[in-house]
């Protein structure tokens, strides 16, 4: 039998195998270019030169078989000093390929699920068998001719056909006893994928009596039941559609999310782009949720190197590796976050939550309960407030505690968080004097930029005439952009006593963890 009449029956027998391939060689060498050999999980057929190299090359193609390891190529030293301990003088690149086996799929119960099933399933190359132990249900007229019909216990019929990590077993028989013999014959067989279609309470009493049968928990958590993928729908037709999107995923081994290049299914609108409503961005961003950004139009951005608002002066900007970008509208910002870009939209009442339905809106304007920021339980599916001024469970869904200690970053599914007392976070003892203020009201001018150190008593900017001292020795941490009229008492940045030791483009600690929270929020609540 030829090596290639070996794999065709490899493949018919449902098993997955190794070609190896020599595409390359350059000196001495035992084999030529061309040569081939075949490996699966427990036999070799051929060979490429025999010796430490061939064993070295069947780990690796069994490693790929796994899917511990891509298919591609290995180069293989055949010298002193290299990756084989041979001595041949030369080197060697095998190509090494993946063959699956002939995707099977084995339907217990005869019924109207398995009828729709099965010629869906063949459409998609899947070579089917159906069993059922009533005679009337095993009729192989009411399957496509290509359909195997077993009529027949399940658990013996199961049994006898061959088994792997390229078949999927359906269970979906008449009774909880029958479905404990099917799943534990596919379990027996160590099928790659195993479905159980049954009602939660009656799915518990098949898993539980397995496992009093010895079988273990976590052979028993492969099981898939509820069965397939929520894909909506209902009657037989479209269970089977879901049960074998399931099992196409599993065997793929891919997600089952949209491919689409943009999906606004779990849109999130953040309402202000400060530096802890941008550690929000982040952890959203990052976690795969698309974001948007509400501003005002002149907003007072304090520690602006890591906050997405500071766009609306800069144009763009970019925080610890994502990219922030100004739009006109809610057109460019859909463009923008098809590139996978933050928009950040001049829109003081978040409206685009509700013209795009996001099913997120967070806000972050950290009001701190001194004004309505006129955020509503209704403005999206799921509404989280940050800090004081809101209440979950009446006009947002969760809240974030913002004070530092204990319960920073704590979700609260029902009342508040804690009050603003008005003291600013403590640093080496210090708190009101590390905060730049605005003397009078008027023009704000800096003289020092964000990351220059500074001594107490330094001058770093004025408001018209007056100047503004830091009252403190360390590292200019946030300022309010130049030229913005501002109020006497505005903050107008803020000086870390710590120094050179902080970094102020890095998002803070506590800006994270409150993005963790918000994170829990939407997740459990979306």
């Amino acid at each position: 039998m030829s090596l290639f009449e070996q794999l065709d029956e490899l493949a018919a027998q449902g098993e997955p195998a190794a070609l190896l391939t020599i595409v390359r060689k350059d000196g001495s060498a035992p084999r030529e270019v061309g040569d081939k050999m075949i490996v699966t999980a427990d036999e070799e057929y051929g060979t490429i030169g025999g010796g430490t190299v061939e064993h070295l090359a069947v780990q690796d193609a069994r490693s790929v078989l796994s899917g511990a390891d891509d298919p591609g190529v290995r180069t293989y030293e055949l010298e002193r000093g290299g990756n084989t301990g041979m001595v041949c003088g030369g080197e060697m690149d095998v190509f090494i390929d993946r063959v699956r086996g002939q995707a099977r799929l084995y339907i217990a119960g005869g019924g109207h699920i398995s009828m729709e099933l099965a010629p869906l399933a063949e459409r998609l190359g899947y070579a089917v068998t159906v069993v059922d132990d009533r005679e009337a249900y095993a009729d192989p007229g009411q399957f496509p001719d290509d359909t195997d019909v077993i009529h027949g216990d399940y658990d013996e019929a199961l049994g006898d056909l061959p088994m792997g990590t390229e078949t999927a077993v359906a269970v979906a028989t008449r009774s909880g006893t029958f479905d404990q013999d099917a799943v534990a014959a596919a379990l027996d067989g160590e099928a790659g994928y195993v479905g159980l279609v049954a009602s939660e309470t009656k799915a518990d009493h098949v898993l539980d009596s397995l496992a009093e049968s010895g079988y273990a928990r976590r052979d028993l958590s492969r099981i898939r039941t509820p069965v397939g993928l929520d894909l909506g729908g209902s009657g037989p037709a479209a269970v089977a559609l879901s049960i074998l999107a399931e099992v196409s995923m599993d065997r793929h081994d891919t997600t089952g999310e949209r491919a689409t290049r943009l999906n606004l299914e779990n849109l999130v609108v953040v309402r202000g782009g400060g530096d802890l409503g941008s550690g929000v961005v982040y952890r959203l961003q990052q976690a795969g949720f698309p974001v948007i950004v509400t501003e005002v139009e002149q907003p007072t951005v304090v520690r602006r190197a890591v906050a997405f608002g500071a766009a609306l002066y800069e144009d763009e900007v970019t925080v610890e590796g994502v990219t922030g970008r100004t739009a006109a509208d809610i057109d460019e910002a859909l463009e923008l976050l098809a590139e996978d870009v933050v928009p950040i939209l001049v829109d003081s009442e978040a409206t685009v939550a509700d013209e795009l339905d996001a099913t997120v809106l967070v806000d972050a304007i950290m009001a701190k309960g001194k004004f309505d920021t006129g955020t509503r339980r209704r403005d999206a599916d799921v509404v989280v407030g940050m800090g004081p001024g809101f209440e979950a469970g009446e006009d947002v869904d969760a809240v974030v505690e913002t004070d530092r200690g204990h319960e920073l970053g704590r979700v609260f599914y029902d009342g508040t968080a804690s009050e603003y007392d008005g003291e600013p976070g403590e640093r080496r003892g210090y708190t009101h004097e590390r905060v730049l203020r605005a003397p009078v009201d008027g023009n704000w001018s800096p003289a020092v930029a964000i990351g220059d150190s500074v001594t107490a008593g330094d001058v770093v900017g004025t408001v018209d005439d007056r100047p503004v001292e830091t009252e403190i020795d360390g590292l200019v941490r946030g300022l309010v952009h130049g030229g913005l009229g501002v109020s006497e008492g505005t903050k107008l940045g803020d000086v870390d006593p710590r120094g050179e030791s902080v970094d102020p483009a890095k998002i803070s600690d506590k800006a994270l963890c409150l993005g963790g929270g918000v994170l829990e929020a939407t997740l459990r609540l979306r």
